[in-house]
């Protein structure tokens, strides 16, 4: 028989653009906070629109990104990658290689832009 797990799914929806940077903070600081209470041995998934493009050049971010993004990289995206490496996460939507049509999450009202912004995270161990 299987030893049991805990799985924590945690869903989020991150400030807009329009946000200020100290709604931002806040922002992580309270997602930080959840991380730190979640136990260590639970497997730990984050997931939602996370109002970031974090882009497909994965060159300084291996560790948590794959090679599969979508677009270029917004100045959000990067603090995305700063947070989610500082917290051992890995964006599962990038591991796989996939149609550009199966890529993006968002699409303009006009379709003229479109953007991956509704991510998975996976907590490495």
């Amino acid at each position: 028989m299987a030893t049991p797990f805990n799985i924590t799914v945690v869903n989020v929806y991150a400030p807009t653009s329009d946000a200020s940077r100290e709604d931002i903070e806040t922002f992580y600081d309270d997602l930080e906070g959840t991380i730190l209470k979640t136990p260590k041995k639970d497997i730990l998934i984050i997931t939602g629109d996370w109002n970031a493009k974090v882009g497909d050049d994965n060159a300084r971010w291996e560790c948590a990104m794959g090679k599969y993004g979508y677009g270029k990289r917004n100045e959000r995206g990067e603090q995305l990658l700063e947070f989610a490496t500082s917290h051992n996460l890995f964006i599962c939507n990038t591991a796989f290689q996939q149609k550009a049509s199966r890529k993006w999450t968002w699409e303009s009202p006009n379709g003229l832009h479109k953007n991956m912004i509704d991510l998975i995270f996976i907590q490495k161990r």
